[in-house]
């Protein structure tokens, strides 16, 4: 072989700089999608949950004519009537607990359904609440508002 056709194998550190560039970039740019899908899946989850505690907040409604003081007026499974307990897990808006978590929706919770439940008014039997969730996409909490609350 000659010295001039062992000088044309191989690629020069330019080449590959720039392949190696071009690789970095791909990878910091798939890396942001795919982040941004993730705060969308858990706003999506975020959001549904909220419906579900709306959604069965209706029902209570329905049902007792007035709206759950707490979250826990929907997720617990007894509830005591005088001195007996009644199941109520058979009920139109009874919520399973793995559904939601209570919780403060201010910043970031650590679970995407963790909801903030805030009746309307604070006084009395509630004719509404506020259901709070947090939108991961955006940084911030979103309110849904059923029944009547004064603003």
């Amino acid at each position: 072989m000659t010295t001039k056709n062992i000088k044309n194998q191989g690629f020069t550190l330019v080449e590959l700089l720039i392949v190696i560039v071009i690789i970095a970039i791909l990878t910091v740019v798939s890396l942001v999608a795919y982040n941004g899908l993730q705060n969308q899946a858990k706003t999506s989850a975020a959001k549904s949950a909220a419906d579900a505690v709306a959604k069965k907040a209706e029902l209570y409604n329905t049902a007792k004519s007035k709206y759950p003081s707490s979250l826990a007026d929907l997720t617990s499974k007894t509830v005591t009537s005088g001195t007996s307990s009644v199941s109520q897990t058979g009920e139109p808006y009874y919520l399973d607990e793995s559904t939601v978590r209570s919780g403060s929706v201010s910043s970031a919770p650590s679970e995407a359904n963790t909801i903030e439940y805030v009746p309307c008014p604070t006084t009395g039997d509630a004719t509404g609440a506020h259901v709070r969730y947090f939108n991961f996409s955006s940084n911030t909490a979103e309110e849904r508002t059923v029944g009547t609350c004064a603003s």
